[in-house]
């Protein structure tokens, strides 16, 4: 019984030894030098880029362009005052020279990786096998403390607060939607009612272009009835009518003496037709707004009612949409 005891006291010994040399192994093992769970990029090249810090960049971070995984970084290291980072690209890669890096997270607690930003147009030259990324032309992460501090200069200026009063008085302006909704009734069924009758702007247009037609045919006859014979006989038979109407006049007597009380009557009438002929030719000009304003600004928005927030002022002038989006893009809301 007691050989039995004193076996299992040594076997409990063995295994907490081994125990003990596994975690001091264990203890030397850092991590990175444990696999990727991405695992390698397969047969490609390696690409430097110089960094004037990474903050947390792993290696075996991602290597994005156009939304696509190319490489993975394979190691850092500090070279005074920049960061070379290397990385492994995947074979048939192209990589214009004048590509851009920027270490990049999807969201604020989210992965960093590195993305290789380039032009709309990619017309080369591209970089070669072992090239590298000049620091000028790569971009660092925000610092931490940077980045908790707009956050709280954002949370506690009173910004949300701001923009919540902003938007509260936005609709409080805004047209109620059942007033936005039969407005845009009335010109639809105005519109529909215009396009449904073309074809009499059409026939007015026509008839036009007819009496054009028919006053240039007969300019000959019109040359006459307007020629210096007729205006000579037009004059003298205005002038015996009115001499014809002086002679009955006076026999009206009060009206033909107090006839200057039609003077002002007359002005009015003169000044009522000078304003109808300034509307008249402004109409034109009045109806082409009308028109621009419906079909560019008002149908627009009644399709689809919007508000684009430009900017955002404080009562001490100071810009916050700058705050908004920054916090918006630390949330992964915005790229």
């Amino acid at each position: 019984m007691k050989t039995t005891t004193r076996w299992k006291t040594g076997a409990v010994a063995t295994v907490l030894g081994c125990s003990l040399l596994a975690t001091c192994a264990c203890s030397a093992v850092g991590p990175d030098d444990l696999p990727s769970v991405r695992g390698g990029v397969g047969a490609g090249y390696q690409l430097g880029m110089q960094f004037a810090s990474t903050m947390n960049l792993p290696t075996g971070a991602d290597v994005m362009m156009d939304g696509l995984r190319v490489g993975q970084v394979e190691k850092l290291t500090v070279a005074g005052k920049i960061v070379d980072v290397s990385a492994e690209v995947k074979e048939g890669t192209k990589i214009p020279a004048d590509v851009r890096a920027v270490i990049r997270q999807n969201t604020l607690l989210g992965d960093t990786y590195i993305a290789l930003d380039h032009g709309p147009v990619v017309q080369g030259p591209y970089l070669p096998p072992g090239g590298t990324v000049s620091v000028d032309h790569t971009s660092s992460p925000p610092q931490l403390e940077d980045t908790m501090a707009v956050m709280a200069y954002f949370v506690n200026g009173g910004s949300i607060q701001q923009i919540e009063n902003a938007m509260t008085g936005i609709n409080t302006v805004m047209p109620k939607p059942r007033n936005v909704q039969r407005l845009a009734n009335v010109v639809a069924g105005d519109m529909r009612d215009l396009s449904g009758d073309t074809h009499e702007i059409d026939r007015m247009l026509n008839g036009f272009s007819a009496t054009g037609a028919s006053i240039d045919a007969r300019g000959q006859t019109l040359a006459t009835l307007f020629g210096q014979p007729t205006v000579h006989y037009w004059r003298r038979t205005a002038v015996n009518i009115v001499s014809y109407i002086s002679q009955i006049l006076p026999s009206v007597g009060s009206v033909y003496e107090g006839g200057l009380w039609m003077v002002p009557m007359l002005n009015s009438l003169a000044e009522t037709g000078a304003v109808g002929r300034g509307i008249w030719d402004r109409a034109p000009a009045d109806t082409a707004k009308v028109s621009d304003f419906l079909r560019t600004t008002l149908l627009p928005f009644a399709q689809n009612p919007s508000v684009d927030i430009r900017s955002i002022e404080t009562d001490k002038g100071d810009q916050i949409v700058g705050d908004v989006q920054n916090l918006l893009r630390m949330l992964g809301a915005v790229k």
